[in-house]
């Protein structure tokens, strides 16, 4: 008996033993599956909060396009939010009015990164590209300049460039010390003495392509911010006197400003008629523009005389206000006695200055200018951004936000 009740205890060990071994085994896998768990667990929260620090620098990075126009590249160094981790953040321009915004998000940090994710996206604002690349571009009506007639511009970038063949008149004809004090393009050939061409004459050119506006998108924009019929309120279309905000808006009729109104333009405006403005009245683009530039685009003529004044931003560099007519007049743009500090576009007809009138840029069919009438470029308007509103407002371009590691 004591025989098998030895062999029956030992019999009972051999199975604890075993037992507990399995116990032991399935324990420890047990044990390794969750430290697994714990430690996948802790790096995907770590991914997670990376990726949270990456959206953080693209949020910061849209932040600061806002505030600054578009002009923001980043800070140049890791930025610490709250006790996580940090993000870096770089801006590259691919276009005047797109933006390339990569930001990564580091744990702790990129020194000693346990976890790290990068965000990029494209941001974009609403508007349109156009470069104007000389102070003066017309097309096959030519340039003619009289009686202290100046093309100029900061840096010697007062260029000009005519598409236009000889005919009665030299692609640009000058007479009486009128000067362009950059390099002159022509499809056909430049007169002699005049003008003086301080730079260099390129002769017997190529036709260049003249900038683009896009009318039925300018169109649209004044349009969506209402429209005022000047046969039935004539008050709304003929400002002459006090303080007046304009714009986005379509005008049915005749747009005029005289004596001493001054309008502040806050979008883009759309006038079925022509646009006169005189004496003293001047129409300032919104500060809160910036650099930005916005549109004044007109069915009929544009005028203006007697000291009246278009005039852009205050921001470095500035931002201008465009005034675009479709007209195919001789006179579609005819600008006196002082003029306007704006950028003109009258690709279907001829513009006009004389008596000391001034303007920034010009896109024209044909350019005749007397008596001291001068254009001074600014080189800023090379890739120059018109938009539909001050503070017009970057943002994010869908189907452009992707992560990396």
């Amino acid at each position: 008996m004591k025989k098998l009740l030895h062999f029956f205890w030992g019999q009972t060990m051999i199975l604890v033993i075993v037992f507990l071994a399995l116990v032991l085994v399935i324990s420890s896998l047990l044990f390794g599956n969750v430290s697994n768990f714990l430690r996948l667990g802790t790096r995907s929260t770590h991914g997670e909060q990376a990726a949270a620090l990456a959206d953080a620098g693209i949020d910061y990075a849209i932040f600061k396009l806002n505030t600054t126009a578009g002009n923001w590249w980043g800070d140049g160094q890791e930025t610490q939010l709250g006790e996580t981790g940090t993000y870096f953040v770089s801006v590259a321009e691919k276009a005047a009015n797109v933006r390339v915004i990569t930001s990564t998000g580091f744990i702790p940090n990129s020194t000693s990164p346990k976890s790290q994710r990068t965000a990029r996206v494209e941001a974009y604002i609403d508007g349109q590209v156009v470069s104007f690349n000389y102070a003066v571009q017309v097309g096959i009506g030519g340039i003619i300049m009289s009686n202290s007639a100046t093309i100029t511009g900061t840096g010697g970038t007062g260029n000009a460039y005519s598409n236009a063949p000889d005919g009665a008149l030299k692609s640009i004809q000058g007479y009486n010390s009128s000067t362009i004090t950059g390099d002159a393009f022509s499809v056909g050939t430049i007169s002699t003495p005049d003008p003086l061409v301080m730079g260099t004459k390129h002769q017997n050119q190529q036709a260049t392509q003249m900038p683009t506006v896009d009318y039925d998108f300018w169109k649209d924009k004044a349009d969506d911010g209402g429209v005022i019929d000047c046969a039935s309120q004539p008050a709304q279309c003929d400002l002459n006197s006090g303080t007046t905000n304009i714009g986005p808006k379509k005008y049915v009729g005749n747009f005029y400003l005289s004596n001493t109104a001054i309008a502040t333009l806050k979008g883009p405006i759309w006038v079925t008629g022509n646009i006169v403005l005189s004496n003293f009245s001047k129409i300032n683009l919104d500060e809160g523009f910036g650099s930005n530039s916005t549109v004044i685009i007109a069915d009929g003529t544009f005028s203006v005389a007697n000291s009246a004044q278009v005039n852009p931003t205050s921001a470095s560099p500035k931002g201008y206000i465009m005034v675009v007519t479709t007209s195919t007049s001789n006179t579609a743009v005819d600008l006196a006695n002082s003029g306007s500090n704006a950028i003109i576009y009258a690709l279907e007809g001829t513009a006009y200055l004389s008596n000391s009138a001034k303007s920034t840029a010009l896109v024209a069919k044909k350019l005749q200018m007397a008596n001291s009438a001068t254009f001074t470029y600014d080189s800023g308007l090379a890739s120059t951004l018109f938009t539909t509103g001050p503070g017009a407002s970057w943002q994010v371009k869908k189907g452009t936000y992707k992560y990396t590691k």
